[in-house]
């Protein structure tokens, strides 16, 4: 498995990232980013809600994301944003938003929101993204766990554990690690079960990696969705990042 996506991005993302793009303009902010800008990605990791529609600040900012699907990372300034989810298709995002929530962006931060739970508890998850600059010959990755029928979790690496009892909805943290191939596991911490086997796993130099695991274990359907952007550049550039959908 190659989590090597720092250019890849998925037809079917386009037309959100357009709509994100065409949004952020009509707010008035511009769509180049500045480096006292924040970064915010979106994910829908929620295995049985719809396709949904996300509205920032009572506007429609992202059409259609599909379970397992994220947006790139997109530049905010810092500042307080109404964000509401609804389903695909709605035209009244307060009597129809299934997660309403006020995320504050700070300058120069970046964001991973996750749409995680089932339906019936569905919440917004945010985890900071760290692309600060990483060591030569080195990459930086996190887990995130956000299958809600999941239990506990430990991820070997090269069968030796990296991450252990890792929870739902929790975030593992980022580890800087070498760049190189690993064969890594995602294992039940009580049984030692392997529940996802992913050998020949890249990761390379410079990169910052959020693995999510997403899905159900009763129905089969778990599995990660690899995320990844570059690490800024040592003078605090913003870099281009990466998005992509589950199985990916």
């Amino acid at each position: 498995m190659r989590i090597n996506i720092a250019r890849r991005a998925t037809k079917a993302l386009l037309p959100m990232m357009l709509a994100l793009t065409v949004a952020i303009v009509g707010f008035g902010i511009g769509a180049s980013a500045q480096d006292a800008d924040a970064r915010v990605r979106i994910t829908h990791a929620s295995p049985d809600a719809p396709a949904v529609d996300i509205w920032v600040n009572g506007a429609p900012a992202v059409t259609n994301l599909a379970f397992g699907q994220s947006t790139d990372l997109i530049p905010l300034p810092a500042g307080d944003y109404d964000v509401a989810v609804t389903p695909a298709g709605s035209t009244d995002p307060e009597a129809d938003a299934v997660i309403s929530a006020t995320l504050t962006l700070e300058s120069g931060a970046a964001y991973q929101v996750v749409a995680t739970g089932l339906l019936a508890n569905i919440t917004a998850s945010v985890y900071p993204i760290d692309l600060s600059p990483v060591a030569d010959g080195a990459t930086r990755i996190e887990v995130i766990h956000a299958s809600p029928d999941a239990p506990a979790v430990s991820i070997l690496a090269n069968g030796s554990p990296i991450i252990e009892d890792l929870q739902f909805p929790e975030a593992s943290g980022f580890l800087e690690v070498p760049a190189g191939t690993y064969d890594l596991q995602v294992v039940v911490t009580e049984s030692g079960a392997v529940a996802l086997d992913l050998p020949g796993t890249v990761l390379d130099a410079g990169q910052v990696y959020q693995v999510i695991a997403v899905g159900l274990v009763s129905d089969g359907s778990l599995t990660v969705l690899p995320l990844a952007a570059p690490a800024d550049t040592a003078s605090g550039g913003v870099t281009d990042s990466s998005t992509t959908a589950a199985g990916g």
